[in-house]
């Protein structure tokens, strides 16, 4: 913005300024740690170096809010709103046209403030309430066990897969559990203190075990995987695992994860060129589910 036109966005906010004076106040906002950036010419022209954050980090993270399908939609507006006020107005109009659409199956606005009571009671140490609900084969929603009313001592808030999760030491189950933020109804703070989480629970470890195979027992298998497939098996289990090469096609890994039917499902989808060597116990599983499926399609 040249001189004047600061002057005159100054008076739209009820402030005097003279041309001669907008100089030092310029050289005083560069002291206070603002990189004000002069373009001297006929007119020097002013504006805003480097800010918080960059264009190019700002669209990652709208196309981010967009993406979430735990952020509702009306949500997701206000955030990439709030990412916009970092922007210049020209900066704005460069990105707008760049940012991905919305998630189609976003959540409703319950889920932001679920969230919030969550991070809430795990800072006071306090038990919650809640209900849980799934679907019908009407699609309707339905609450679990009838309506039954969980307690869980919530220790993390967990995204993953664009889903957000509670985990948190569930009463009814007995042990630590994962529920789905968005399927979480009439949540409510308590005033019980909530027990408190082990000293051995390290959460980094909880999620790569239950989120990545989802509930079953913790074993350590090896599979046989073509090379093309190398990539799938790093995106899905990390890049610190233990690979061996068999021949020029295959090579072997071992993994820990939950034998569950979460993980032979997707075993299945390599239809064979990923497949477990060991132990035979997930070998043999793995071969009843596929019998078991083959029977009901026969």
């Amino acid at each position: 913005m040249t001189t004047n036109q600061l002057i005159e966005k100054l008076a739209e906010q009820g402030v005097a300024a003279h041309r001669n004076t907008i100089p030092a106040d310029i050289e005083r906002l560069r002291n206070a740690g603002y990189d004000v950036i002069c373009d001297k010419s006929t007119q020097n022209k002013y504006f805003i170096g480097s800010r918080g954050l960059e264009s190019a980090e700002i669209k990652m993270l709208c196309d981010a809010a967009n993406a979430a399908q735990f952020i509702s939609e009306e949500k997701s507006a206000e955030l990439i709103d709030k990412l916009f006020s970092q922007l210049s107005v020209y900066q704005k109009n460069e990105i707008k046209s760049l940012i991905q659409q919305p998630n189609e199956n976003k959540a409703d606005n319950k889920s932001i403030y679920y969230a919030d009571a969550i991070n809430t009671a795990i800072t006071q140490c306090r038990k919650i309430r809640f209900q849980y609900y799934e679907y019908n084969e009407k699609r309707e929603k339905v609450l679990k066990h009838n309506g039954y009313t969980y307690t869980v001592s919530p220790y993390a808030a967990v995204w993953n897969d664009d889903r957000y999760y509670l985990v948190g030491y569930c009463e009814k189950h007995k042990d630590i559990t994962v529920f789905r933020i968005d399927r979480l109804a009439n949540i409510s703070i308590m005033e019980s203190i909530a027990i408190p989480c082990p000293k051995d629970f390290v959460l980094k470890d909880f999620i790569a075990q239950t989120f990545k195979m989802f509930s079953g027992e913790l074993e350590t298998v090896t599979l046989k995987c073509k090379n093309k497939h190398m990539k799938a098996i790093i995106d899905k289990f990390g890049d610190d695992i233990e690979t061996h090469s068999c021949d020029k096609h295959f090579f072997t890994v071992k993994i820990n994860v939950e034998l569950s039917p979460t993980f032979y499902a997707w075993v299945f989808q390599y239809r064979g060129e990923i497949c477990i060597q060991s132990p035979q116990e997930a070998v043999d599983r793995f071969v009843q589910m596929g019998e078991s499926v083959f029977k009901v399609h026969k």
